[in-house]
């Protein structure tokens, strides 16, 4: 598995950092403190009126998880605690004298689990006698992050993660496409097949039927919570029905679509950026803050999940570096390093654009970030947990050894003969256990086509073979957009250029084992990767369209689908002829 420098001329031609700026430069006219379990609201000038709207899941069935409700503006007064049934709150303030709105802001609250007794909620001060045993669990979350850009963009969090000795698994390797593969793998320990024909994401009630980590975790006592950013793109939500009931026990769903649709946005690469008076990912760390401090004395699972600075730009990741930094420091001084196991991680690098295009794309694609932070009562308690992590440091990993991790921490004192394994790799395992040297991609239930193990050897353009596998993986494709009845609906691709091919040559048998092209089509220019067998016999090639990879965007050429795969291939007739 290669490391290529993240600093290449190529790259760096390409890359402009970009700084952090405030959404709105001007006051705070209300601050939220929190104190015992209450928050209040705090007006910070005088002359002025301020009311809340409450912010309501509302929708059923199909739009259970897409509908919010506001309900109407209630005028509070100074330091005024929010009632405990209150989730999420959109604010406005005005001037006593003529009632100009000066201010609109929002504001999420981790309230009491409706399920857990009120005295060890509301009083902090009453402690789990069992969390030294029962750590709890925090899923930092960036989408499209490699390692590479990581140590690109995010100099500050890279140099911080290393000095304060958490765990880089350098060989971590994605095992499917997109977002939605990776975390299910790390959250079900399904593969993308099982995924879908389980979980049933697009049936109404599917994924509440999904065994979602959280659920085990809420078996055994734990508090749980779930946030991500980007609503109309959210991993659960995108051509998905969502949650007809939400998911955990803290679930920032409705805030975050309130905030989308209510507050003013500054948009960058078409996602929002700015949302009202903070960066949209900020909504989402900042819960991640009052979760893991309301429950601090309380075992607790935790993911937060954030789209909006990574997935499309991959050079704005550098204008939160220091913001995170901030997050990362404010837990630590919360005391909530020393109570917790974190996942700093991503669930791939960047897809399409301009990074995606270079040579390095290709592991850039494949290889996500995955630090991971111990206590330090766990590294004493469990030394050769920390051995054999950091053994596996250089080992390849993928999202189903993770899911193994997470659930062996439910249960640290069995053996690993006696642990259960992820359905879509019954040979990975917990990374608290050694990773053999020897494993291959096929072992931890990686795909070849997502392989980075795999040595590649450059094939001459000037091959007949070179056309001939580009012209029948365009074959390949018209012929899948067919066979789903999209043949008027569609453009029919012709390939108009082969970029590369490369033979990739097996570690085991030092034989060529199949090919990966890269070549383009018209109508819209687009680019397409994949990974083929081969027959010497036949003159044929073997393989599944669906892996097939797309490296430029296609969101504005593929709206007259809905299946998420055949939008990587279908150029839609309408989009075509503009």
């Amino acid at each position: 598995m290669s490391a290529p420098y993240p600093f290449t001329a190529d790259v760096l031609k390409i890359y402009k950092p970009k700084t952090y700026k405030k959404c709105d430069p001007s006051k705070d006219l209300i601050t939220v403190h929190f104190e015992e379990g209450l928050y209040r609201l705090h007006m910070n000038e005088a002359n002025i009126t301020c009311c809340y709207k409450q912010i309501l899941r509302s929708g059923e069935r199909d739009h259970a998880d897409q509908l919010y409700r506001l309900l109407s503006c209630s005028n509070f007064h100074q330091d005024f605690v929010v009632p405990q049934h209150v989730d999420a709150i959109i604010t406005e303030c005005r001037r006593l004298k003529d009632k100009k709105l000066l201010q609109q802001d929002a504001f999420g609250f981790v309230q009491p689990a409706r399920h857990v007794d009120n005295r060890t909620t509301l009083n902090n001060s009453i402690v789990d006698e069992s969390l030294e045993s029962r750590p709890s669990v925090l899923l930092w979350g960036i989408d499209s992050m490699s390692r590479m850009n990581f140590q690109r963009t995010m100099p500050l969090m890279y140099k911080y993660l290393r000095k304060e000795n958490w765990y880089e698994l350098q060989g971590y390797n994605k095992m499917g496409d997109n977002t939605f593969p990776n975390l299910m793998a790390v959250l079900t320990g399904f593969n993308s097949t099982r995924s879908v024909s389980v979980c049933q994401p697009k049936q109404v009630g599917g994924l509440d039927a999904c065994p979602m980590l959280w659920k085990k975790y809420k078996k055994k006592g734990y508090i749980t919570a779930y946030a991500e950013d980007w609503s109309r793109y959210s991993t659960f939500n995108f051509l998905f029905k969502g949650f007809q009931n939400p998911p955990t026990d803290y679930y920032a769903r409705p805030l975050m679509l309130a905030v989308e649709k209510e507050l003013p946005k500054v948009i960058d690469m078409a996602i929002p950026y700015c949302v009202g008076r903070r960066h949209l990912a900020e909504y989402i760390y900042d819960s991640a803050l009052q979760f893991t401090e309301f429950y601090k004395n309380q075992s607790t699972f935790g993911m937060f999940w954030a789209n909006s600075f990574s997935h499309n730009n991959f050079a704005l990741p550098s204008s939160m570096d220091a913001k995170i930094l901030e997050y990362m420091h404010t837990l630590q001084k919360n005391g909530i390093f020393e109570k917790s196991i974190i996942l700093f991680f991503s669930d791939h690098g960047m897809r399409f654009g301009p990074l995606r295009s270079l040579d390095s794309g290709f592991l850039e694609e494949r290889m996500p970030i995955m630090y991971i932070w111990l206590p330090n009562w766990f590294r004493q308690k469990y030394p050769e947990f920390v051995d054999n992590l950091m053994v596996n440091r250089n080992r390849l990993t993928s999202p189903y050894d993770i899911h193994a991790t997470l659930m062996h921490i439910l249960e640290l004192e069995t053996s690993l003969a006696n642990l259960p394994r992820p359905e879509g790799c019954p040979s990975c395992h917990s990374i608290f256990f050694e990773v053999a040297e020897s494993r291959d991609c096929g072992d931890a239930g990686i795909n070849e086509h997502w392989c980075t193990c795999l040595e590649l050897a450059e094939v001459p353009q000037t091959d007949p073979k070179a056309k001939l596998l580009a012209d029948q993986l365009v074959e390949a494709t018209n012929n899948y957009l067919a066979a789903n009845n999209l043949t008027g609906t569609c453009a029919i691709l012709k390939l108009t250029k082969v970029k590369s091919v490369k033979a990739r040559i097996s570690s085991r048998s030092n034989q060529v084992d199949s090919y990966l092209v890269r070549y383009e089509t018209a109508p819209a220019a687009a680019l397409f990767e994949a990974t083929v067998k081969w027959s010497n016999t036949t003159q044929r090639i073997s393989i599944s369209v669906p892996s097939i990879s797309r490296m430029t965007a296609y969101k504005e050429y593929s709206q007259c689908v809905e299946d998420a795969t055949l939008k990587k291939f279908c150029i839609c007739m309408q989009s075509a002829i503009k």
